[in-house]
């Protein structure tokens, strides 16, 4: 190298007046210091480390020996190979409008922050959005890591968006969300944008004690959504409370028998997702869960789901697998009329007793189909690359077997969410459903 730099950079409470590289005391900064470091860091090929230290309330009392601020959007460079690390500290965006942070485009990078707060109702705390050709000159993000200590919002907490380029093979993790309208909303800009895929994305508490009647804890894509696949998403998802913080207490309360009844847990719009989902509090019935017209193939492992799950979804294939039998609890619909389909709409497995076989000639199944396979040639960035008109390949379409035979007393009959069932009769059958696990 021609010229010394040093080793790291590190952003201090009162940077650089108390020996930091930068801070809030750092001439004409409108972020703390944040932006000068992490352009600083990003021309030097250095890694960055942001100080912090104890904070929150005691006492009815806000700690603010850890707080840093924001007056515009915080714009992380794109970069590989590249570490900011740091402390809990807590960076407040008071911008009304806009996002409080860009994370740009990465490659085997680890990004860690601290607690984020955004004032903004119209934008969201960070938005991960690979929009830069850096590195290796992709625009992506891929193979990186980003954590963060809690996400909080007046609007959206943390916004996942392939519109300009592909995000990939990564890990999201926060220990909290903490947001008014939705927790964490992952957006393919309806289909017309790039994969979101093979991701981990966690999220321990998505608390919305502070948000109303129309939150959402997580969305899943849009009206349209085609990229958004083979994502392992876990998180609990806390029902509105309309909690406040009351003056003369300095503590936060709740008001009495609050039933938010159009908040959602988890809104999906994808396709061939796995969830690991609790849902906790009170919502309006089937709210925990809303698969939306062109969810599909979703499988989601649930905890709790004490509200139930809504199914708009035209290929109704997404599965919800329960920590507890639902059985007999599964309501037994009325049998079709004789030539008439059937299509089991529940999220379970349901095996169908025949109770009484009336007089059935014969009787077809017709499976759901599903989504393909083979969604990308490849989650590698060269098959990727400035790919806008990637296409999705074809549905695997349904497919159907008649039986030419009668029912029996005691006959059960298995349909996966998805799957549906034709008799033909002159007498129709009784039967009872039952949920498998």
């Amino acid at each position: 190298m021609a010229e010394t730099h040093k080793p790291y950079v590190f952003v201090t409470l009162q940077g650089p007046d108390d020996g930091g590289d930068f801070g809030p005391n750092t001439p004409g900064t409108r972020t703390s210091g944040f932006q000068e470091a992490f352009d600083y860091a990003h021309e030097h090929c250095r890694d960055v480390y942001v100080w912090g230290g104890r904070g929150g309330m005691h006492d009815g009392k806000g700690v603010s020996g850890n707080v840093y601020t924001l007056d515009e959007t915080l714009r992380i460079p794109w970069s590989q190979d590249w570490v900011i690390g740091g402390g809990n500290y807590l960076l407040g965006y008071r911008g009304t409008t806009g996002d409080a942070i860009h994370i740009d485009s990465l490659m085997n990078c680890r990004i860690k922050l601290g607690l984020l707060t955004s004032a903004s109702k119209d934008g969201c705390t960070v938005r991960i959005k690979p929009t830069t050709p850096g590195p290796d000159d992709f625009t992506v993000i891929t193979a990186s890591v980003i954590e963060f200590s809690a996400v909080c919002s007046m609007g959206t907490g943390i916004v996942i968006d392939s519109s300009d380029g592909i995000i990939v093979n990564s890990r999201i993790f926060a220990e909290e969300t903490n947001t008014r309208d939705v927790g964490v909303y992952l957006t393919d800009n309806g289909g017309k944008g790039f994969p979101i895929a093979n991701n981990q994305i966690t999220v321990m508490f998505g608390n919305q004690m502070h948000a109303d009647d129309n939150s959402t804890g997580i969305r899943v894509g849009d009206p349209g959504t085609s990229k958004i696949f083979n994502n392992r998403i876990e998180g609990s998802y806390h029902a509105p409370r309309g909690a406040y913080l009351d003056e003369a207490t300095g503590k936060y309360l709740t008001p009495e028998e609050y039933v938010p009844e159009h908040a959602i847990g988890a809104s999906i719009y994808a396709q061939r997702n796995e969830f690991h989902s609790s849902f906790y509090g009170t919502r309006g019935p089937g709210h925990d869960i809303v698969f939306e017209a062109d969810a599909r193939d979703n499988t989601v492992y649930a905890d709790n789901l004490p509200n139930g799950v809504t199914n708009t979804a035209v290929h109704p294939t997404n599965r919800v697998v329960p920590n507890w039998p639902v059985g007999f609890d599964l309501p037994t619909p009325d049998v079709p009329g004789s030539g008439q389909t059937l299509v089991n709409r529940n999220p379970y497995t349901a095996q169908i007793i025949v109770l009484d076989p009336g007089d059935v000639a014969s009787w077809t199944l017709t499976d759901s189909g599903s989504t393909p396979q083979k969604l990308s040639r490849n989650l590698s960035l060269a098959d990727n690359l400035n790919r806008r008109d990637w296409t999705r390949p074809d549905d695997r379409p349904s497919t159907s077997v008649t039986i030419p035979a009668g029912l029996t007393s005691g006959q059960t009959i298995t349909l996966e969410p998805g799957d549906a069932l034709e008799l033909d009769y002159s007498k129709a059958p009784t039967w009872t459903w039952k949920a498998l696990r």
